[in-house]
């Protein structure tokens, strides 16, 4: 109890809202005839930010949970399809700090609420059970922190692939392919406290 305590005394916490822009594509880790990877598309994040800093070791843990909006596209037969994925992320970064600059990395899990695809036609059709519920990817980058706004570029990659049977509807060929989202992620955050 009185090592908690001390800790307690010694950790500084910063808490507040976050906002993110996303720059995201999905990877298709098999070549099909027909089927070639979109352009990246942009999205956006928001949520808040914890972030405990442990002085003794010198390095912080910083989970943060968000609202996730990403968008990616593939191009089938040359027609484009869009997706429009919405999910809750929770990324656990773990880093330090190196002069004025913080680096840092961690597991990023992803919860996914809902999924969908529109034609070229303008046609949106569910695709959510055609995807995993739940993901593990992970995060690298680098940040800065003026006065009280927090500043981070981040890379965020798949650990595994994200769709269950299909990654296309049956009326597009009902395609098996193993797709992953890879994202550019710039994030603002404010310290409350």
């Amino acid at each position: 109890m009185l090592l908690a305590m001390g800790y307690g005394a010694t950790a500084q916490i910063d808490f507040g809202p976050r906002v993110n822009l996303t720059s995201t594509t999905l990877s298709l880790s098999e070549n099909v005839n027909a089927i070639e990877q979109g352009d990246a598309a942009f999205g956006y994040q928001f949520g808040a930010f914890l972030r405990v800093q442990v002085p003794v070791i010198g390095i912080y843990v910083q989970p943060e949970v968000l609202l996730s909006n990403p968008k990616s596209s593939v191009n089938v037969n040359s027609e484009k399809l869009d997706y429009d994925f919405n999910q809750i992320d929770v990324p656990v970064m773990i880093g330090f700090k190196l002069g004025p600059v913080r680096l840092n990395a961690g597991p990023s899990f992803r919860f996914l609420t809902n999924a969908e695809i529109t034609n070229a036609s303008g046609v949106v059709e569910d695709v959510k059970e055609n995807y995993k519920n739940t993901t593990v990817g992970y995060q690298a980058g680098a940040g800065i922190d003026i006065w009280k706004f927090v500043i981070d570029l981040k890379y965020e990659g798949s650990l595994s692939d994200i769709n269950e049977d299909i990654a296309l509807p049956p009326n597009h060929g009902g395609v098996v392919i193993d797709k992953r989202i890879n994202q550019w992620v710039f994030g603002v955050g404010f310290k409350i406290f």
